[in-house]
């Protein structure tokens, strides 16, 4: 009973030992360090993306432990093994970077931070000069239609970079007052075509986001290229600029007293395309504490839209400017309009 009792005390006493050193806080310094923090791929191409690994060690004597890595950009996909390291053990970053279809000279990077106090971040980067299998050279066009021009055209060209025959299925537009013609380059390059887009006006006058979408015989899955449109069908009545910025600090009340008028005026002039005199009636602002003033310009062929902040908002705010016009294919328009808010 008694050498019982005397184990049992043994064990208590050293279960109580172990107890104390478990929670006990953790000593040591631990420190982050990477095999490298630069992997450069050179020249990429013929491929969607790339993948590789960042090795890494605790080589301090403390326990290290690392947070969720942070990416630059949402095109790069980062994790890591394990998150919690003691002194001697090593782990892996491993990364995938989506490269996109655009020739570019990629560098992204890779936020890793960590209770290593010396370094508590360190920045990882990845580089890439990358041409992709199908290049299109330029990649958007800006097709404006100016106020009494029925259609326009540009042209880019497609190249299929690893020099095989590019065979061109198909060429689909997004609307169908925009066309697309496949044309050989002069040199008779049978990697190569010329893409001839044309846009026609229709429908009132706005800003044109489209685009043309490239198929290959080679590729059943998709597009192998996109040409973006970015541009505008311009109307009779023009409006500069087109739209009106403020930055306040600290809104909310009436304006400071004695700001210069460049801080509280913002002038948009709206312009007959033809010359021909137009009507411009009824402007006023969607903001609080915004007013619009109208002046007739040129016997009625511009306008001046005057526009005074007076009182600031509590708080960011975004609304237009509207006024009706005498034209029939414009007939209300609309300039807008951003109060940024900045609280110190």
């Amino acid at each position: 009973m008694r050498n019982d009792m005397r184990w049992m005390t043994a064990a208590a006493m050293a279960f109580a030992m172990w107890t104390a050193r478990a929670e006990a806080p953790a000593t040591g310094t631990p420190r982050l360090q990477f095999e490298a923090t630069l992997l450069d791929f050179g020249k990429v191409t013929q491929v969607e993306s790339v993948s590789g690994t960042f090795r890494f060690k605790n080589a301090g004597d403390g326990v290290l432990r690392i947070a969720p890595p942070k990416p630059s950009c949402g095109c790069t996909i980062a994790s890591l093994k394990p998150d919690t390291l003691r002194p001697g053990e090593s782990g892996e970053l491993a990364f995938t970077l989506n490269l996109g279809r655009s020739r570019a000279n990629l560098e992204k990077h890779i936020s890793v931070t960590s209770n290593d106090a010396k370094s508590p971040e360190v920045s990882l980067t990845i580089r890439a000069d990358y041409t992709p299998l199908y290049d299109v050279g330029p990649a958007a066009l800006s097709p404006d239609l100016a106020f009494g021009v029925d259609e326009t055209e540009q042209t880019t060209t497609i190249t299929r970079t690893d020099g095989k025959p590019l065979r061109i299925v198909r060429l689909d537009t997004s609307k169908p007052w925009i066309t697309a013609k496949q044309e050989a380059v002069p040199a008779g390059d049978a990697s190569s075509a010329r893409i001839r887009v044309t846009v026609r006006r229709e429908g009132p006058p706005r800003r044109l986001n489209e685009n043309v979408q490239i198929h290959s015989a080679d590729q059943t899955n998709g597009p192998i290229a996109t040409v973006y449109l970015y541009g505008r069908v311009m109307g009779q009545v023009s409006v500069v600029p087109e739209a009106l910025y403020w930055s306040v600090v600290d809104g909310g009340g009436a304006a400071a007293p004695g700001r210069p008028e460049s801080a509280a005026l913002r002038r948009v002039t709206v312009r007959s395309a033809d010359g021909k005199p137009i009507e411009i009636k009824n402007a006023e602002s969607s903001i609080k504490g915004l007013h619009v003033e109208l002046v007739p310009k040129d016997q009625g062929r511009s306008y001046e839209l005057v526009a005074r902040l007076d009182e600031n908002p509590a708080q960011t705010v975004s609304g237009n400017l509207s006024f009706e016009t005498s034209v029939a294919g414009q007939p209300r328009m609309e300039v807008p309009v951003i109060v940024n808010v900045f609280k110190p």
